[in-house]
């Protein structure tokens, strides 16, 4: 990889926020591939609907393929209130494959 290990898009309007997406490069254990890992995003409520955060993910998958990654992978919640994202991520290509486990400890 010849870039920095994480990277942060923002959107603006009028110098407001008004979404970012947050990734990460790592080399992946299994399959000694670059695997580019968005951490986090969001749009503000006001301004969904609008392609921004489509726009946000094409960049993100650009830099990803600059970084050496062949694949971007996301986790999102499996709350009801998460099937609207969970839709916009299927409809930008990405598959929903696997369930993640948390444990607070400490």
């Amino acid at each position: 990889m010849n870039t920095s290990s994480y990277v942060t898009l923002v959107t603006e309007e009028n110098g407001t926020l008004i979404s970012m997406l947050g990734m990460h490069f790592e080399r992946s254990y299994v399959s000694d591939i670059v695997v580019a890992r968005i951490i986090t995003m969001v749009t503000a409520s006001d301004y969904r609907q609008r392609g921004i955060g489509r726009t946000l993910l094409k960049e993100a998958e650009k830099r990803a393929v600059e970084a050496g990654a062949t694949l971007v992978v996301l986790n999102s919640g499996n709350r009801d209130e998460r099937k609207a994202a969970h839709n916009f991520y299927e409809s930008c290509g990405f598959q929903a494959k696997s369930t993640g486990f948390y444990k607070t400890i400490g």
